[in-house]
């Protein structure tokens, strides 16, 4: 009887043993796939950031080597420096092109008359305007621009200009040459050049600032 007893006992302690085992053991489990389970989401977590950061990094590279490429919006190693802050983008359709009608005869369109056409004051008057800018003086303190170009003698300051609007000023030459009887005076100063050479002057600037400055909209 006690023999009895006390193997039901031991039975009883081992089973006991037994289930904290298998307890600890899926403790253990569970613990160990919980580590798992961070560690792999740690993985994912740092990869995905750093694969983020690394696109935001190739994008701000990518916008830093754009934004230092010259271009309009950025500015050109040849561009007079004080003339940038009084210069900016302005995007403007132009018209006072060649067109066809109805009738298949070629016509202008609407815009731009103001510069061309017959001459007269009111054509004039809008080349004036539009050339306004065309010559500019600097004291040596805002450009160097010694030895570059010629000092007025009574002020000192440094004669110079725009391409822009010397390309233009060339356009207006090419145009004033079209009428040598209405402009009889442009091209008489003794001390310019003849009116021949002017005309082959101004054209071969006008090519070289288009070869320079050439756009690559398609044409309509």
């Amino acid at each position: 009887m006690f023999g009895a007893l006390f193997r039901n006992s031991m039975g009883g302690d081992e089973d006991d043993e037994k289930e904290n085992l298998l307890e600890g053991s899926k403790a253990t489990i569970k613990s160990t796939k919980r580590k798992y389970l961070v560690l792999r989401l740690l993985f994912v977590t740092g990869v995905a950031l750093n694969t983020i950061f690394g696109i935001l990094g190739l994008l701000t590279f990518a916008s830093f080597v754009q934004s230092g490429k010259p271009s309009y919006e950025n500015g050109f190693d040849t561009d007079l420096e004080p003339a940038k802050d009084s210069i900016e983008l302005v995007v403007k359709t132009f018209s006072g092109g060649v067109e066809l009608d109805s009738n298949g005869n070629f016509v202008m369109d609407d815009g731009g008359h103001e510069f061309i056409g017959s001459p007269g004051p009111a054509v004039d008057q809008a080349w004036e305007t539009l050339l306004g800018g065309l010559n500019l003086d600097f004291d040596e303190d805002e450009v160097v621009l010694k030895d570059s170009t010629f000092q007025w003698p009574e002020s000192g300051n440094y004669f110079t200009g725009l391409d822009v609007y010397h390309t233009l000023h060339c356009l207006n030459r090419l145009r004033q040459a079209i009428y040598p009887d209405y402009y009889t005076n442009v091209f008489n100063h003794p001390s310019d050049p003849s009116r021949m050479n002017h005309i082959d002057k101004q054209s071969s600037a006008m090519q070289i600032s288009r070869l320079c400055n050439g756009d690559l909209m398609g044409l309509k």
